[in-house]
């Protein structure tokens, strides 16, 4: 029998669930922790958005996700417990040391977006200023 009250067919050789959050931890922290591994989550929807709104999502959305990463960089090199090696699937630090990954992919992604539009703006007008140079309408 399972000594995890939530949910009684859990195996019982498995730690029961939980986030794993050591006393004392500040609440504002937890609450920025929990956006950032929030926004690593819906990376797939920020590249759809991105690609229906290139004019405002493809500006905002690779620097919107290297600001995550450097704010994830940060919260890594100083709260030793989310990095714990081997973290319970489920538990708060295996969401956040999953969501560097999603981060690394939305930046990336982000500014190959903005760097193709800015290329195709360029190409429009330096094409449109050759033409006007030639004398054709």
């Amino acid at each position: 029998m399972s000594n995890n009250p939530t949910n009684p067919y859990a195996s019982t050789s498995m730690p029961p669930e939980g986030n794993h959050i050591p006393a004392g931890v500040d609440p504002a922290l937890l609450a920025k922790i929990n956006a950032i591994v929030k926004d690593a989550g819906q990376f797939w929807l920020a590249m759809i958005l991105c690609l229906c709104c290139s004019a405002l999502g493809s500006i905002i959305i690779g620097i919107w996700y290297a600001v995550r990463l450097m704010q994830w960089n940060a919260i890594a090199n100083s709260q030793t417990w989310l990095m714990v090696p081997n973290a319970p699937p489920g538990s708060l630090p295996a969401k956040f040391q999953g969501a560097k990954t999603k981060l690394i992919i939305g930046m990336v992604f982000g500014f190959v977006v903005l760097f193709l539009v800015f290329a195709y703006v360029g190409l429009v007008v330096f094409l449109g200023a050759t033409t006007q140079v030639q004398g054709n309408p």
